[in-house]
């Protein structure tokens, strides 16, 4: 007779999956066809995994930029890999070695196989391959950042995506926390209005999200707790205006020069809840990164959900999708997503960050939190093989904590499967009001 664990992570084995989080490249020919095994699964997590451990960073950049042998560049992370490879990004890359290309481990014996097994997948299908036959997944939420069909895969996604594969959500960042007078451009060029003044400017972020949405964007995303707090205090309009005619200041430099375009705090506070006042009209859905910021250093307290509570009183019709289950604030999540009928809880990137406080945050919530609230796995990724490894660590996540309450005797093994696939199919395709 097969255990709870086993009996309930088999089940979720069978389930389709909604991806609530992505930043792979749009269209699978954006691959860079000139990566080597390192350079991709170095190009996200695991390398600050390795530069936390120590690893230099010019040691990095030449796994990550130059055209070496494997084996030179393995001799360098080699010491870090060690010490770091226990960890979910680690544990994550060791999955997608063992499933996908048969090499039970990631070592100085395997890594040459390794590479040359991957080497081969750099042709079209095998986007398919990861994402339909070896995930199931029915589509993944793809942050894009441009509206325009060309654009430079290497710095963007755009709107003009697989829709085989993907459901995008608009980034919201150039609207909020325009940094240079090319963002400003090009905000000019794809709303097509020409940004000659603050009131302009206005009318050019409500078209942008108007034609968004008109292209088939299913949320919006705010990711700027890397960049400033998450507090965004009301302020008025004379305020923020004045903050944005600084712009000026700079427009007449040379367009070879990158042209900041500074504003400053209460011009972002302003323009983030003149977007919430059109989501709140609408009834639209807002992605927003809370807590672990990725990369070495940041500010941590900048990211705290607590400090959105003013945004979910205000904005009531607003749908707030609340990022990687905020950790380490996971408790302040825990107490928001209970008191506000529009807040969620998303697991996107969680589980590569730590599965055991995954299980853990999933105990709390199936004792505090109603289960359409839950969304449990979004593998965040900018490489696809990392999506199956991270799959792979929420399934085993999902179904621990789920087997710890059959234990206990809080579901009997036909509800915690039914919550299962809530978690994993059913709460993100309500939530999303997703077409699937």
């Amino acid at each position: 007779m097969k255990d709870a664990y086993n009996e309930i992570l088999e089940y979720i084995n069978t389930l389709e999956i909604i991806d609530t989080h992505e930043h792979l490249p749009c269209k699978e020919e954006d691959r860079d066809m000139d990566a080597d095994v390192l350079i991709e699964f170095l190009g996200h997590y695991f390398s600050r995994d390795l530069i936390s451990a120590g690893l230099p960073m010019e040691d990095h950049d030449r796994v990550i930029e130059e055209k070496l042998p494997i084996m030179e560049k393995w001799r360098m992370v080699e010491p870090y890999w060690k010490v770091s490879g226990y960890t979910g990004y680690g544990r994550a890359l060791d999955i997608v070695a063992r499933d996908i290309y048969g090499i039970g481990k990631i070592d100085g014996s395997t890594i040459e196989e390794l590479n040359d097994k991957f080497l081969k997948t750099l042709k079209p299908g095998h986007f398919k391959k990861i994402l339909k036959d070896k995930c199931k997944i029915k589509t993944s939420l793809l942050n894009v950042e441009t509206l325009d069909k060309k654009y430079d895969p290497r710095e963007e996604r755009s709107i003009h995506c697989d829709k085989e594969f993907f459901s995008p959500v608009y980034s919201i960042t150039n609207l909020v926390y325009p940094n240079f007078w090319s963002q400003i451009e090009k905000i000019e060029k794809q709303s097509g209005i020409r940004i000659t003044s603050f009131s302009r400017w206005l009318e050019a972020t409500e078209t942008m999200i108007e034609k968004a949405y008109s292209m088939g964007a299913v949320a919006l995303k705010n990711p700027l707790a890397y960049s400033r707090t998450l507090k965004y205090e009301r302020t008025t309009i004379s305020r923020a205006e004045e903050e944005f005619n600084r712009v000026f200041g700079t427009k007449h430099m040379p367009d070879w020069d990158d042209r900041p375009a500074p504003t400053g705090k209460a011009f972002q506070d302003y323009m983030f809840h003149f977007i919430l006042d059109i989501a709140n009209r609408k009834n639209l859905i807002v992605q927003i990164h809370t807590g672990i910021q990725e990369g070495n250093g940041n500010i941590l307290s900048n990211s705290n959900p607590e400090l959105l509570s003013n945004l979910f009183l205000q904005y009531p019709d607003v749908t707030f999708d609340i990022f990687h289950m905020s950790y380490p604030y996971q408790n302040e999540l825990t107490v928001l997503a209970k008191n506000f009928a529009n807040v969620f809880i998303d697991m996107c990137w969680a589980h590569i960050v730590s599965p055991n406080a995954s299980v853990n945050a999933l105990l709390e919530w199936f004792d505090t939190v109603p289960l359409n609230k839950i969304s449990a796995f979004g593998a965040d990724y900018v490489f696809i093989d990392g999506v199956y490894g991270h799959l792979k660590l929420a399934q085993q996540d999902v179904a621990k904590a789920l087997s710890i309450k059959v234990d206990e005797g809080l579901f009997d093994m036909d509800r915690a499967n039914e919550v299962a696939g809530m978690l994993f199919y059913e709460n993100p395709k309500n939530i999303f009001r997703l077409k699937v």
